[in-house]
């Protein structure tokens, strides 16, 4: 009978330092040892333990993989360590075997890691325990882990980085206790004084000012405002963030050779600090010749040049002239790969041989870079196979509709990343990857899309306020993801279903919305919405109640830009509550009335993301009829022109906001005069923010708004960033509402009778004003602050607070 035992791992790493007889000395018999065991089977499986049982038997037989009946495999056996130590229980883990002739019995030696019973700190007087726990990850009952350890007290020692404490040492001293297997660690902390930046300067700069360098990157010196924005403090990582934002903003100015030679930090003072970055700027390069060779399926001609209606425009977007840069470099190989790829010539990047090569010579005495491509076209690729994988949830046709390739098609990988960026914008998942994979045929590739589902379900409640509702409070529940005919989740269809409640001190609000984003299987929107309203906002003397329902159609109209619409609505409006000191056109207008409307909308939409656009416009036309040949008890008709357009602004995330609106409504058939409910209003947070709510336009003879059937606006807002969650704002507002339909005419008659005028309102109301934008954890908020410039006589010309929710304002 013999007994084997598996080298520890600590006698393994000794062999490389013990001669060459004695590792033949402890390996030989292991070769042995195997040898003579790998023809038997195994016959027990043991567990013995060093020092005490800190884990069960059970739980190391569940981790192992060799069992009783086994035939004797090292290579298992190695395995099985390895299970047993990447479980994090264990410091030490070895095996032995005894081969006898019935069988081997084989042990596994253990020792667990004893448990962390304590963790305390030492030495923290600017920072509390409880703050200090929050960095830490070691808990109290689980094993001791000696990298853990490390990591927490690197932790703990950048928390204090970053509130000031900059010198601060942490170290951790565990105290183990072997017999009872268990242990206790602690930080001990050695506390640096609190140290601001008093400045950061520059050296050798000779292209850019300090003041331009220091807006470059975040290590700032302190300022009034640094409780908020956490500037003022050294933070090692955004340091080293900075320089890395230093030299791509010299790159992106055209100097390649930018080097940063030095960094010194000084203490003037025991708490301040100063750090002084030498840098060496290099010469700045500006593109010289581009040149292209190998190009067969285009001409340099159409590598260079984009054909359109208004003639060529360059494809490249770093040209002969323009200051070079690393980024220029790779946007114009990129330009290059993809218009090779739209037609199928896939490069490397996507699994294809269409090679384009980038060549840089240096011409210092001219500060130019010239620029030689040389192109090895490949052959054309088809898409065998789209594969769409990840979707556990959502169908396979609510994402094969969005694609806009198919196999059997040469491979466009540029329509390939518009797929990509189609599904992503469906919001249905965490991310979406488009890859090339190749198949048995050569010119053959498959297009895999994989998806990482996310939660599309929505539930929200809560409160809110702005200056025409005030105290809201809502709740919510959403999917995004919604199949109508999948009990019991719903979930996966591609379609959209909201219901939304809102109650406050001043509106009633209830509505429940369904949107099939595929009607018939086309891309055609269809939405139905059920709702129920009771407005107490709206007026001073009357309240407003609305409940109907609304069907509406929406497609793209050759272009994602141009969205065309068509609406349907039937719903019963009524106005109650009139004051009982209103005139006599308001106690005219109560009562309820059925109406019935067509709508047609066109819109033109190419902003962008975001909270606040910064370039692009969106303009809408929309028109209304009501009654007629639809039935029910109103006879009216709208037409209404809106757009908002976006610029940069001077400076960077400067973002200049243009508005304009116009509208009409008027009374046809039996209806002869126009509806409260369907006239124009101007005054808010909406538009003319620098009056009361509705307040401007005519008004009956006590001085209270009676809107009106042709209106205009305009509107101009240039917004800065302060720091990452604010901006400033200063705006101008301009417009007014008239009370006959086609007409400027300012004068105000006895809206009953007709006959006796008024008030003359004036050509236009107008007002200036400043605001904040806030993107805060809640949402994003807007305050302004709007001032009358010119106003009617029953005006109120002081200025006026406006509180709401979001960036832009609705239209």
């Amino acid at each position: 009978m013999k007994t084997y035992r598996r080298v520890p791992r600590h006698l393994r790493r000794l062999k490389q330092q013990w001669p060459v007889w004695a590792f033949l000395a402890c390996w030989l018999p292991q070769v042995a040892g195997q040898d003579i065991a790998s023809n038997k089977t195994i016959e027990t499986v043991q567990v013995r333990h060093i020092g005490p049982e800190l884990v069960s038997n059970q739980m190391v037989l569940s981790n192992i993989q060799t069992r009783s009946g086994d035939s004797f495999s090292s290579e298992r056996i190695n395995l099985d360590v390895k299970n047993l130590l990447g479980t994090g229980y264990f410091r030490n883990v070895d095996v032995s075997w005894e081969v006898k002739d019935s069988g081997i019995d084989l042990v596994y030696t253990v020792q667990g890691k004893p448990k962390l019973t304590e963790i305390r700190f030492e030495g923290n007087e600017e920072i509390k325990e409880k703050r200090l726990t929050k960095q830490v990850t070691s808990k109290v009952g689980e094993p001791i882990d000696e990298k853990t350890l490390f990591e927490d007290a690197k932790a703990i020692r950048e928390y204090y980085q970053k509130k000031g404490f900059q010198n601060t040492t942490v170290d951790y001293v565990p105290l183990i206790n072997e017999d009872r297997g268990q242990g206790s660690v602690t930080f001990e902390i050695v506390e640096a004084p609190k140290v601001k930046i008093d400045k950061v300067l520059f050296k050798g700069n000779q292209a850019f000012s300090q003041r331009k360098l220091r807006k470059v990157i975040k290590t700032r010196n302190r300022w009034a405002f640094s409780w908020l924005t956490g500037s003022g403090i050294f933070k090692e990582d955004q340091f080293e963030e900075d320089k890395e934002k230093l030299r791509q903003h010299y790159w992106e100015s055209g100097y390649v050779d930018f080097t940063i030679n030095d960094l010194e930090f000084s203490y003037p003072e025991k708490n301040k600090m100063v750090i002084e970055i030498t840098i060496d700027e290099g010469q700045q390069y500006l593109v010289g010749d581009l040149r292209i060779q190998g190009n067969e399926m285009f001409s340099t001609q159409e590598l260079l040049f984009t054909e359109t209606s208004d003639g060529p425009i360059e494809r490249l977007g770093m040209n002969k002239g323009d200051l070079f840069t690393p980024a220029g470099l790779e946007e114009n190989r990129s330009a290059l790969e993809d218009l090779y790829e739209s037609q199928g010539h896939l490069t490397p990047r996507n699994q294809g041989n269409t090679l384009i090569g980038e060549f840089k010579t240096a011409n210092a005495e001219k500060g130019t870079i010239d620029i030689d491509y040389k192109i090895e076209e490949g052959e054309t690729s088809y898409i065998e196979k789209i594969q769409i994988r990840g979707n556990t949830k959502t169908k396979d046709k609510v994402l094969r509709r969005e694609l806009a390739v198919a196999p059997g098609e040469p491979f466009n990988m540029v329509l390939a990343k518009l797929s990509q960026q189609r599904l992503e914008g469906l919001n249905y998942f965490e991310s979406v990857e488009a890859d090339v994979e190749p198949t048995d045929i050569p010119d053959r590739k498959d297009l895999v899309l994989s998806v990482e589902e996310k939660n599309t379900g929505n539930f929200m409640i809560g409160a809110g306020f702005n200056s025409i509702e005030n105290l809201v409070a809502f709740a919510e529940m959403s999917q995004a993801n919604f199949d109508l005919f999948k009990p019991p989740l719903f979930q996966g269809g591609g379609q959209k279903l909201r219901l939304r409640a809102q109650a406050g001190t001043r509106m009633q609000d209830y509505q429940i919305t369904f949107v099939e984003p595929w009607l018939f299987n086309q891309k055609l929107e269809f939405e139905q919405t059920l709702y129920h309203r009771e407005l107490n906002y709206v007026s001073r003397v009357f309240d407003e109640r609305r409940t109907g329902t609304r069907s509406g159609l929406r497609k793209t109209l050759g272009s994602d830009f141009l969205i065309g619409g068509v609406s349907y609505t039937l719903e019963n409006i009524g106005i109650f509550n009139v004051d009982p000191n209103a005139s006599e056109f308001f106690k005219s207008q109560e009562g309820d009335a059925l109406i019935s409307r067509l709508g047609t909308s066109l819109s033109y939409d190419t902003r962008g993301a975001g909270f606040l656009p910064s370039s692009g416009q969106l303009t809408r036309a929309r028109a209304e009829i009501a009654g007629g040949p639809l039935g029910a008890e109103v006879d009216l008709y709208k037409l209404e022109l809106t757009t908002k357009h976006y610029f940069k602004g001077l400076g960077k995330g400067h973002i200049i906001e243009l508005l304009a609106e116009a509208g009409v409504t008027d009374t046809y058939g039996n209806t002869q005069n126009l509806p409260l409910y369907d006239r124009w209003w101007l005054g808010g947070l909406r538009n003319l923010r620098g009056f009361r709510f509705r307040d401007v336009g005519p008004k009956d003879q006590f001085g209270e708004p009676i809107g009106g059937s042709t209106y205009w606006i305009g509107s101009a807002e240039y917004s800065i960033p302060i720091i990452d969650r604010l901006r400033f704002a200063v705006f101008y507002d301009i417009g007014m509402v008239y009370q006959d339909p086609y007409s400027f005419d300012s004068k105000v008659m006895d809206p009953l009778t007709g006959n006796s005028l008024i008030l003359d309102t004036g050509n236009y109301n107008d007002n200036f004003g400043f605001g904040v934008r806030m993107n805060l954890p809640i949402g994003p908020l807007r305050l302004d602050y709007g001032i009358p410039m010119t106003t009617d006589e029953q005006n109120d010309g002081s200025g006026r607070f406006n509180f709401g929710v979001g960036w832009e304002r609705p239209f």
